[in-house]
């Protein structure tokens, strides 16, 4: 489907049982060689996990992006409840939800920033993607920029890297370029290699996109009221 091209939730909702329903909608999707890797490793029982990010600070569509890999991905049909924005409850979630399916780790910067590649999160967050790979699990993960990303979540942990481009006012286009990672272990070295450039539908009006970024939004709300703490509370906290 073209980028600027809008469809009805009731064309994707109805009787759609499974995403190789709606597969033929997306061509500028489904023949892409990323498509092709993920066909391929659904049918051998393998996993394969990504790093989306965006070519600019926000706003053009990342986590619109890694939604519609989800949605287009998951064999159990995705909903909100596997998306996440603690690297704890990945990990939880990871051995709960069924095979073929696929977990969003969204705003990963706020755990994993590679800059404190040493707190506890971070450490975990790496072990998860490292280690989480015996149940046929698609694990997408999203930041602002790779150079967010802990580097020890690279050629070993994720496959691919993908990167949401934007037009000159900002606004997303439906369109990202796609990065293998690999590690050569002999020279000890990590590199990416440029596969291609794919086109992906926008899919924020979707029910479940909603109900994701009112999740971001509930977060965010929260932080703010957890920033606060009120005289009284302090002063028992020191006589406790």
């Amino acid at each position: 489907m073209a980028s600027g091209e809008s469809r009805g939730v009731e064309d994707f909702d109805g009787d759609v049982k499974s995403p190789v329903d709606i597969w033929a909608d997306y061509p500028g999707f489904t023949e892409s060689k990323l498509f092709h890797e993920f066909l391929a490793r659904l049918t051998s029982n393998r996993d394969m996990h990504v790093i989306v990010t965006a070519a600019a600070e926000t706003g053009v569509g990342k986590t619109t992006l890694a939604f519609a890999l989800a949605m287009l991905w998951d064999m159990s049909w995705w909903d909100s409840e596997k998306a996440t924005f603690s690297p704890r409850e990945y990990e939880v979630m990871y051995d709960e939800v069924p095979p073929g399916s696929v977990l969003l780790l969204d705003e990963v910067q706020r755990a994993a920033d590679s800059r404190r590649a040493t707190s506890s999160d971070n450490v975990e967050l790496s072990q998860a993607f490292a280690e989480k790979r015996y149940r046929q699990v698609f694990g997408m993960m999203t930041a602002p920029s790779k150079g967010w990303v802990d580097d020890r979540i690279g050629g070993d942990s994720a496959d691919y890297w993908i990167q949401a481009q934007e037009t000159p006012e900002g606004r997303p286009k439906g369109e990202a370029k796609v990065y293998r990672l690999r590690n050569n272990e002999h020279y000890e070295s990590k590199y990416k290699t440029r596969v291609e450039t794919i086109s992906w539908p926008i899919l924020d009006w979707h029910p479940e996109f909603q109900k994701l970024d009112q999740m971001k939004v509930k977060r965010d709300q929260e932080r703010t009221e957890n920033k606060y703490v009120h005289q009284s509370e302090v002063q028992e906290l020191k006589e406790n």
